[in-house]
C-alpha cells in the first residue's frame, strides 16, 4: 500500500524481516526480504518499525514515540515504508509463514485465511484429461469445489452464483468454451482458465467481463498461431490434432497449486496483477516460464463492435505531429518508448508477432534481428512450408532499433492479412468508374511481351518475378476502397492487389499482394510517410537495376557518422569485405542510394546489397546501410572452402554464387563523375510528419503521379498500417510495361542507353 491514509493500523510486510543494528552513528534497520534488502537509518522510522505490528493506529503510534520525534516525522517515515510497498493494514491474524506468503501477494492475511475455509470454487469441465486431479488437488485448500461439465444446460445459471469459476479445458479454442463465455459476458462474471496437463502448463488468463480481452478474443489469437493444426484440420480426418498430451501427477499438481494461491486473491481483490487479462505458462521440460498478454479486441464479435473493421469511409486525415530523423527514420516517438508499447504484442499463444530473436550479437554494429508471423491458412504443403518458415526482419543502429523494426514489420504483414471483416465491393472493371478504379495492369506495369510469354518466364523465373494473367475488363472481382492524397478522392483497387490471402489471388491470378508501399508508424502521417520512401527507393533502384546505369558512388566520410566509420571499419578489419554506396537519386529529388558490399577473399564475392530513400539524405544512406547489414547473417558462414547459406531460395543462391563486381560495374561508382556527398541533396523535411507526407505528395503530383492509401489499420494494434500506392512508380521487380522505367533514365541522360526489353539487364533483383 501507497496511500498512508488508508493504514489506520498498519505494520510491516511478514514477507520482510527487520534487523535492528546500531553503527558509530547511531541505530538503523535492515530489512530483509527475498527479493529485495534495504537499509533505512531516518531515526523516526528506526523507532517506529518494532511497533508496526498491526495492533496500533497511527495516532497511537505518534503518542508512543512523541517524546523523540514529532508527528511531521512520524508521518514522513510511514510514507517513506509504504512508498517502499513494506507496509499492510491491521493484523496478521495468522502466523508468519502463511502472512508471508499473502502480503507477498498483495492481500490481507486473516481475509485470505477466510475465504480459503469458505470459499466456493466451481471447476467447468470443457474437456481436460486432468479435471477430476485438479479437483483433488484443490480440496484441501479450498472450502468447497465442485465440478460441472461445460455442456451442462443449466450452465448459465450455475454460473451466476457466487462460486469463484475456473475452467479446464482439453483445448484453449475448444468450443465448449464459447458457452461459458456467453454466460459469463451477459452476466458479468470473471472467470479463469488453467491447463494442467501438457508439457506447458497454462495459468490464466483470468477474464473480466467489460474490463480485460474475452475468450473470443483469445481463441482468434491462439487460433491463427496453431498454423500446423490448421493445416492438418483443413485436411480432413478425424479433427483437430491434441497438442498437449502429457499428464503427470507431479505438474498436475503444480499447476493445481498456483492456481490455490492465486484463488483467494481473485477473490478478496477481484483480480490479480499475474494473470487477470493474462496467462503464464510454465515449460516443465527446462522449467521456464513466460507471461502473454492477452490483448482485448474492440472488434470482437464477442465482446466488442465487429463493425469497427467493416468502417465505408477510407477518407485518410493527416493530424499534424512534431517530428525528428532518429532511429533511422522521422518519427513521432522515440524508438524505447516504442518498445515498451509493443512488447505486449510478442508472444507464441496470442501475439500477432509470435516470436523475436536476434540474428547478431548485443554489441554488434550489424544489428539483426527476425521476429514471428502468420498469414492466411495453408492449404498445400509447400504452403505451410512457406508459412512456417515466413519472417520478418528488423534493423538498426541499436538493439531496441532492430527489435522495434522487427515487431513492426511483423504487425504490418499480419495487418495485411486478408479477413472477411474488410469491406470490400464484387464489380468488374467495366461496371466501375474509370475515373476512381485502378486496372490492375496499371499497377503491375508488366509489358506486353511479359504477358505474352508469361507460361514461358513462369515455368523457368522466380516467384518474385511471376506474370499473372492479364485482367479481363468484364472479370468480377473484389475491390477495396483507399483515398488519394493527390486529389483528395476515394480510389477502388484491386483487393487481390491489396490484402495477402485474399480468395480472388489464387481464384482470378489476376494480381497478387506484396509488401511494397507497406509500412507501420505510430500515426497513420508516419506510416504513410514511410511507405513513400520505400516506394521510390523501389522506383529509383528499378531505373538504376534495369538498365546497368553508371551512377555516381557516394563520399561516406563527408557524412561525418561514428557509426558509418566503424561500419566501414568493421567490414574491411574483421569481414574482409569491400563497403561502398551508390547514388541512385532520379527525377522526384528524393535522396535514395544503394549500399554494395563484397567478400575479397572467398571464391565467392557473395554480394549483398541494401537499398534506402528519405527526405534527409543521412535518413537515407542509414536505412541503406542497415539494410545491407541484414544480409550479412546469409552469407557469414565459411565452412570447407565455400559460403553456407542462410537461405535455400534459388535464385538467391545463384546471385551469391555467381555474380563478381568485375562482371558488373554498375553496381560499382562511375569513375567519371564525383562521388555524392551529404551536401549533393538538401535536407527537405518540414519538422512536421504530415507537413512531410504533403511535400512528397506535391512532388510526385508535379511528376504527375497520384498518391493513394489504403487504411491496413486493426483497432487491436498500437500501430498506424498503411499501403501506400503511387500508380507509375516502379516496383523492382522484373515489371517492363511502358512508363518511367524507361521514359525517366532517358531524360535524365543516363548511359548505358537500353532501347528495348531484349537488351535490358537479364538479372532481377532476388529479394
Amino acid at each position: 500500500m501507497t496511500d498512508t491514509p488508508r493504514l489506520r493500523r498498519p505494520r510491516l510486510r511478514a514477507d520482510y524481516q527487520p534487523v535492528l543494528c546500531s553503527g558509530p552513528d547511531g541505530a538503523y534497520l535492515v530489512v530483509v526480504g527475498e527479493h529485495r534488502n534495504l537499509l533505512i537509518d531516518d531515526p523516526a522510522t528506526v523507532d517506529l518499525a518494532p511497533l508496526l505490528d498491526g495492533t496500533r493506529t497511527v495516532e497511537r503510534l505518534a503518542a508512543l514515540v512523541a517524546d523523540r520525534h514529532p508527528m511531521a516525522a512520524v508521518a514522513s517515515g510511514l510514507r517513506r515504508l509504504a512508498g517502499l510497498q513494506l507496509l499492510a493494514d491491521g493484523p496478521a491474524g495468522t502466523r508468519t509463514a502463511v502472512a508471508a506468503g499473502w502480503d507477498a501477494r498483495g492481500i490481507a492475511p486473516d481475509t485470505a485465511e477466510q475465504w480459503t475455509a469458505t470459499g466456493r470454487v466451481l471447476l467447468v469441465d470443457a474437456g481436460s484429461p486432468v479435471t477430476a486431479a485438479i479437483a483433488d488437488r484443490l480440496a484441501p485448500a479450498v472450502g468447497r469445489v465442485e465440478v460441472v461439465a461445460a455442456a451442462d444446460p443449466d450452465l448459465a445459471v450455475v454460473l451466476a452464483g457466487s462460486a469463484q469459476i475456473v475452467v479446464a479445458p482439453g483445448s484453449y479454442v475448444d468450443e465448449r468454451l464459447s458457452l461459458v463465455n456467453e454466460a459469463c459476458l451477459s452476466t458479468g462474471r470473471p472467470w479463469t482458465l488453467i491447463r494442467a496437463h501438457g508439457s506447458v502448463l497454462v495459468l490464466g488468463p483470468h477474464l473480466i467481463p467489460g474490463s480485460t480481452g474475452c475468450w473470443s478474443c483469445l481463441r482468434q489469437r491462439w487460433l491463427e498461431n496453431e498454423q500446423v493444426e490448421n493445416y492438418l484440420a483443413g485436411q480432413g480426418g478425424t479433427g483437430r490434432v491434441t497438442v498437449a498430451r502429457a499428464a503427470l501427477p507431479g505438474t498436475v499438481a503444480t499447476a493445481a497449486g498456483l492456481l490455490a494461491a492465486e484463488l483467494p486473491v481473485l477473490a478478496v481483490a477481484g483480480r490479480s496483477p499475474r494473470i487477470t487479462g493474462r496467462m503464464i505458462t510454465l515449460d516443465t521440460r527446462d522449467l521456464s516460464t513466460a507471461e502473454h498478454e492477452l490483448i482485448r479486441q474492440p472488434q470482437c464479435p464477442a465482446c466488442g463492435d465487429p463493425g469497427l473493421t467493416r468502417a465505408a469511409d477510407p477518407r485518410i486525415t493527416l493530424a499534424a505531429g512534431a517530428a525528428s530523423d532518429v532511429d533511422g527514420g522521422t518519427r513521432t516517438a522515440g524508438t524505447a518508448e516504442v518498445y515498451q508499447r509493443l512488447a505486449r504484442h510478442v508472444s507464441r499463444y496470442l501475439g500477432v508477432v509470435t516470436r523475436l530473436d536476434p540474428l547478431t550479437g548485443p554489441d554488434d554494429l550489424t544489428q539483426s534481428w527476425i521476429s514471428g508471423h502468420n498469414f492466411a491458412v495453408a492449404r498445400h504443403p509447400n504452403g505451410l512450408r512457406k508459412s512456417l518458415r515466413g519472417l520478418s526482419g528488423g534493423k538498426g543502429r541499436t538493439v531496441v532499433q532492430a527489435k522495434v523494426s522487427a515487431i513492426a514489420e511483423a504487425i504490418e504483414r499480419y495487418s495485411g492479412v486478408w479477413r472477411a471483416d474488410r469491406p470490400v465491393r464484387r464489380a468488374a472493371y467495366a461496371d466501375l468508374d474509370p475515373a476512381r478504379t485502378l486496372h490492375p495492369r496499371d499497377l503491375l506495369l508488366f509489358s506486353d511481351k511479359q504477358y505474352a510469354n508469361r507460361a514461358h518466364s513462369n515455368a523457368g523465373g522466380g516467384h518474385f518475378h511471376r506474370v499473372p494473367a492479364p485482367a479481363a475488363d468484364d472479370q468480377p472481382m473484389d475491390w477495396s476502397t483507399g483515398w488519394s492524397l493527390t486529389h483528395d478522392a476515394p480510389r477502388d483497387i484491386p483487393a487481390a492487389y491489396c490484402w495477402y490471402g485474399h480468395p480472388d489471388v489464387a481464384a482470378l491470378d489476376v494480381c497478387a499482394p506484396d509488401s511494397n508501399g507497406c509500412s507501420a508508424g505510430n500515426t497513420a502521417a508516419e506510416a504513410i510517410l514511410q511507405g513513400l520512401g520505400e516506394l521510390v527507393e523501389r522506383d529509383s533502384v528499378a531505373l538504376w537495376w534495369y538498365h546497368r546505369s553508371r551512377l555516381p558512388g557516394v563520399d561516406l566520410a563527408s557524412f561525418a557518422d561514428p557509426w558509418i566509420d566503424a561500419l566501414r571499419a568493421h567490414y574491411t578489419d574483421d569481414l574482409g569485405r569491400e563497403l561502398w554506396a551508390l547514388d541512385l537519386t532520379a527525377d522526384l529529388g528524393m535522396p535514395a542510394y544503394a549500399a554494395v558490399s563484397r567478400h575479397r577473399e572467398r571464391p565467392t564475392e557473395d554480394v549483398i546489397l541494401g537499398f534506402g530513400s528519405h527526405l534527409d539524405p543521412a535518413t537515407a544512406l542509414g536505412r541503406a546501410l542497415t539494410e545491407l547489414n541484414q544480409f550479412l547473417p546469409i552469407v557469414a558462414r565459411f565452412v570447407g572452402g565455400r559460403t553456407r547459406y542462410g537461405m535455400t531460395d534459388p535464385d538467391t543462391v545463384a546471385w551469391y554464387e555467381t555474380v563478381r563486381v568485375a562482371d558488373q560495374p554498375w553496381l560499382t561508382p562511375d569513375p567519371d563523375r564525383p562521388p555524392s556527398t551529404v551536401h549533393t541533396h538538401d535536407r527537405a523535411g518540414t519538422g512536421d510528419v504530415a507537413g512531410d507526407v504533403r511535400l512528397c505528395v506535391d512532388r510526385l503530383r508535379r511528376a504527375g503521379l497520384d498518391v493513394i492509401v489504403l487504411d491496413q489499420s486493426r483497432p487491436d494494434l498500437d500501430l498506424a498500417v498503411v499501403k501506400v500506392l503511387v500508380p507509375g512508380l516502379r516496383h523492382f521487380w522484373r515489371r517492363l510495361g511502358p512508363g518511367r522505367l524507361w521514359d525517366v533514365p532517358a531524360a535524365l541522360g543516363r548511359t548505358p542507353r537500353v532501347t528495348g526489353e531484349d537488351s535490358i539487364n537479364p538479372l532481377s533483383v532476388f529479394f
